[in-house]
Formats: structure tokens, C-alpha cells, sequence
């Protein structure tokens, strides 16, 4: 279904309009049924007068940064938390509850509910094979320029690279990059996205024993994040250049990135991340 099909379906039921109450006066309600069946482009007077209608501009249409009412808001919120932490438990738990939910969804909502499905039969039923050919097929029905294409291609890397695809996870790496250098990172979720894949960058660096190529993507993000105000992925981070950085920095330099990964986790209250850390620093002691 294209985007003006798609939006004009929505707004329609999110304003509990039939068909024939939103064609009355305009046009045939046969000519609505068409619209959003993707059968038949409506001329701009005719859109025009739809959109009066409607409570919408013109360009709500076509816009694809404009973003259509979510269903799915809470689910999202609680399922970026659990994804963040890797809690792969009680991700399953709410899509479980959620799948069993009638509720209206649009297109982008049914993809991220695809999406997390893809990412639990990764982790949790070793089903890697089908996880990626579903991320797969996700993008072919998807356009690139939305934030739900951004998130599967970013998965879908990240998966290629723990089969031992590189090839393909460097190529989607680079296609990743390219269309991060288009988004306005003024918008909250492109900037976490751009922090994210750039994060995994420096941790696939790490795994193939580039640690001066990954200390320097983790600095460089660092960086970003302390010139966007932004404390997502900060601690993360910190310990990833830690990390590689044990390979060639002294001990102190080492020393201070974990305490200061440390002081994030105990303002931003995140006691799984702050025992690894406390027990890096333990580590760091005895050597």
C-alpha cells in the first residue's frame, strides 16, 4: 500500500468517518474505496477538498517525516528499554500480549511488531536463519526514507555480523551511514539510531582486533553524544573505548574511562551495567 493510501485510510478511521460520510458531497464513495486501495490517485482539487475534510494539509500526504498516530506507542517505549538492556524475556512477554490485542494498526506498527519477532527468534530460538530472511523481506515492502527501515537495516547488520557475514554486514554498515547523513538529528530517535549503529561499528572493530580503529569510532561517537547533550550510550561506550584501549593505553587512561562510565550508570540508575563495570575496575586493580 503506498503512503497516501495508507495515511488517507488512517485519518479516516481516526476521525470515525465511513466512507460514504467523507465522500458526501465530493465524490463517489467508490472513489474513496479506490484511494485507499491504492487503485486510483485522487487530481490535486479533488485531494484538495479531501484534505479540508480531513483536518489535514495537503503535504500530510506525501511528507514521510510527517508520522502517522501510533498504536503501538507504549509497546515502543517499553520494548527500546528492554532492547537497550537486551532483556529478550520480557521483550518476548509484551509482544506476546500485544500480538494478542485487536487493535487497529498501520503499516509501520504491523513492521515493528515484524521486526521484534525477527530479533526474538534470533536471540532467544536461535532461529537466525529465519530472523534475517524476515528483516530481509522487510525491507523490500519499506521505503528508506522511514525510521522503522533505519532500525531493520541496523538489526539486520548487526545480525550478518554475529553469522560471520561481514561482507554484507560492511556493505549495509556503509548503505547505514549514507542515509544517516540525510536526517535531521534534531529529531531524537535519528540521533539514537545514528549513536547506535556507530556503537556497533566500534564493537565489530573491537571483535576483529581493530582497537585503534575502535577507540577512535568510540571517541569520535563520545563526541557526538557530548555535543548533542545527550547521555544514550555514553556509559556503553566509555567501556567499549576502555576496552580497546587497553591494548595501547596506559593503565590510568584505561582507569578513567570505566569511572567515568561508572558515574553515568549511578545518576541514570543502571546497576547491571555498573556491577560489570565495578568489576572491570576490580580487574584494572590486580593486573
Amino acid at each position: 500500500m503506498n503512503t497516501l493510501a495508507e495515511k488517507f485510510r488512517l485519518k479516516r478511521k481516526e476521525l470515525r468517518l465511513s466512507q460514504q460520510t467523507l465522500a458526501e458531497g465530493i465524490c463517489e464513495q467508490s472513489q474513496i474505496s479506490k484511494i485507499e486501495r491504492g487503485h486510483f490517485i485522487p487530481s490535486a482539487d479533488l485531494l484538495f477538498k479531501l484534505s479540508q475534510r480531513l483536518e489535514v494539509p495537503l503535504d500530510y500526504f506525501f511528507n514521510e517525516q510527517i508520522e502517522i498516530k501510533s498504536n503501538l506507542s507504549n509497546f515502543k517505549q517499553l520494548s527500546a528499554r528492554l532492547l537497550d538492556d537486551r532483556n529478550y524475556d520480557d521483550l518476548e512477554y509484551i509482544y506476546r500480549i500485544e500480538i494478542e490485542r485487536s487493535t487497529f494498526l498501520t503499516l509501520e506498527d504491523r513492521t515493528y511488531l515484524e521486526w521484534i519477532k525477527a530479533i526474538i527468534d534470533f536471540y532467544q530460538y536461535d532461529s537466525k536463519c529465519e530472523a534475517i530472511s524476515s528483516l530481509e523481506n522487510i525491507l523490500l515492502k519499506v521505503s528508506s526514507n522511514t525510521l522503522i527501515y533505519l532500525k531493520v537495516l541496523n538489526t539486520l547488520s548487526n545480525f550478518h555480523s554475529l553469522v560471520g557475514r561481514e561482507q554484507e554486514y560492511e556493505a549495509n554498515y556503509s548503505h547505514l551511514m549514507e542515509l544517516y547523513q540525510t536526517k535531521n538529528f534534531e529529531h531524537q530517535e535519528f540521533l539514537f539510531g545514528y549513536i547506535r549503529v556507530r556503537y556497533n561499528y566500534a564493537h565489530y572493530l573491537v571483535s576483529k582486533e581493530k582497537y585503534n580503529e575502535a577507540i577512535q569510532e568510540a571517541l569520535e561517537t563520545i563526541e557526538l553524544c557530548k555535543q548533542r547533550q545527550t547521555s544514550y550510550q555514553l556509559a556503553p561506550l566509555l567501556i567499549l573505548a576502555g576496552n580497546a584501549g587497553a591494548k595501547f593505553l596506559d593503565k590510568e587512561q584505561v582507569k578513567n574511562y570505566y569511572i567515568e562510565a561508572r558515574e553515568l550508570c549511578k545518576i541514570y540508575n543502571n546497576p547491571l551495567m555498573l556491577m560489570k563495570i565495578e568489576n572491570y575496575l576490580k580487574e584494572l586493580d590486580t593486573v
